[in-house]
């Protein structure tokens, strides 16, 4: 796992200040860490429906356990991809949230952001 560390530490940041993001309603927070080419049609207001069915499905959100990583999807676009599973405890139920990141120019930019139930 060493070899992933520095990705690791950078996915944990980015899915903290989404974690925040969305328990404040705050779309551009979220989206601040996305490559805009993995945005497609997501805006603001699938942004707040998504965050209101989550609260009313899994509750206000406690703490997450590291799981593992994954190989992500490779193209000229994605170099460097990598995805990464916690196991997210609710209010509610639990839950697997997955965040995929890539690294271009020195940068590392969200790909991907799913949680499943």
């Amino acid at each position: 796992m060493n070899e992933i560390m520095e990705e690791l530490t950078v996915a944990e940041r980015y899915l903290t200040e989404m974690l925040e993001a969305d328990r404040i309603g705050d779309y551009e927070g979220f989206i601040k860490r996305f490559d805009k080419i993995d945005l497609g049609g997501f805006d603001k207001d699938i942004f707040l429906k998504d965050t209101e069915l989550m609260r009313e499905e899994l509750g206000v959100y406690k703490k997450r356990f590291y799981l593992g990583s994954l190989n992500g999807f490779k193209d000229d676009d994605h170099p460097r991809c990598l995805r990464f599973v916690w196991r997210a405890i609710y209010e509610k139920n639990e839950a697997l949230i997955i965040v995929g990141i890539h690294e271009k120019g020195g940068v590392w930019y969200v790909n991907d952001n799913v949680v499943s139930k």
